[in-house]
């Protein structure tokens, strides 16, 4: 017996020495302690298995990580789809304003990104995704329930929008909203200090930025959902081999969309009731023509891939066919 672990130890001591070590930043705004970066420690290990011994290192602001990554610090790095989409187009459009409304539809749309027949578009300028996990639902938070009774209510107010984010500042331009400049550090502050009436985030941000300072006694979160967030694996395609990419995404999609969503719905699970908004019939059509409207705006500025933008308006209308857009000539034209 003892002979034999032996054997089996030598055996495994080549492999191991043979395993290459890669940086890989992972953006989580709480840390090493945040879900983000607890649900990719099952990925260190898979990729482990591949020959890679992954370096993990925690950023708790986004722009660093980003920063880092295009300086080629980070051989790999986890970032928001609102961020990939100034390294990959086509996978950051999955985070457009609007463009999905549930987690089956986000299923269906991470489904087709990564598989073999969409490899190609996850590609750009020597950047790769290599892997899309879910991370929420975005809401609008306002310090004033009041607010959110109606869309012209927003008028005038300032809303929090991330400064490299042209959809949001875009959305609150066409709502007749005053957008205000913030990145993903600065803005959970300013609308706890009163700064801004108004800020779009996530569930898990309630706890991590602390937003129910903000909300206090008054505030509300209205129940339309303005984006699905997604995290992405980014590389630099030259310092992994062929065939790396497409492995990691079906990869990630099989083994980490479910385990991902549930920490993501139970953040949701965990926001008071006390806070919800309920956007009626009447005020969902609104506030979907308006999105449509701001969406058409950015197809024509060809800030999202058109190739996504047509596929999450088909996976839209799959769902829901009645949709008024669905017979629309926009994004790319009608789908039934």
């Amino acid at each position: 017996m003892q002979f034999k672990r032996k054997f089996l130890g030598a055996a495994l001591q080549p492999a191991a020495a043979q395993a290459e070590s890669r940086t890989f930043c992972v953006y989580d705004p709480i840390g090493a302690n945040g879900f983000i970066y607890q649900a990719f420690q099952d990925y260190l290990v898979q990729a482990r298995a591949w020959g890679y011994k992954l370096e993990p290192r925690a950023y708790t602001d986004e722009a660093v990580a980003a920063s880092d990554f295009k300086a080629g610090k980070c051989d790999m790095v986890s970032m928001t789809g609102v961020r990939a989409i100034h390294y990959v187009k086509f996978a950051g459009s999955l985070d457009m304003a609007g463009g999905l409304q549930t987690y089956d539809q986000e299923r269906t749309a991470i489904q087709v990104m990564s598989s073999p027949k969409a490899a190609e578009y996850m590609k750009s300028d020597g950047y790769e995704v290599v892997g899309i996990v879910p991370l929420g639902k975005a809401f609008l938070f306002s310090r004033d329930k009041q607010l959110l009774d109606s869309i012209d209510n927003i008028a005038g107010k300032k809303v929090a929008v991330l400064s490299y984010d042209k959809q949001a500042s875009t959305l609150a331009n066409v709502a007749g909203a005053s957008p205000v400049g913030a990145s993903i550090a600065s803005f959970g502050p300013m609308f706890n200090n009163g700064s801004v009436d108004l800020a779009y985030a996530p569930a898990f941000a309630y706890n991590a930025l602390e937003l129910y300072k903000g909300l206090g006694e008054n505030g509300g979160i209205a129940d339309f959902v303005l984006g699905m967030l997604s995290g992405q694996i980014l590389i630099h395609a030259d310092r992994f081999p062929d065939g790396f990419g497409q492995k990691s995404r079906s990869w990630v999609f099989n083994n980490m969309f479910d385990s991902t969503l549930r920490r993501v719905t139970g953040a949701e699970d965990q926001l008071p009731d006390k806070y919800w908004v309920h956007i009626n019939d009447q005020r969902d059509k609104k506030y979907r023509e308006l999105f449509r409207n701001v969406r058409e705006k950015l197809w024509a500025q060809n800030w999202y891939s058109h190739r996504a933008q047509h596929l999450l308006k088909k996976i839209r209308c799959d769902s829901q066919p009645g949709l008024a857009e669905c017979s629309l000539e926009s994004e790319g034209g009608a789908v039934n």
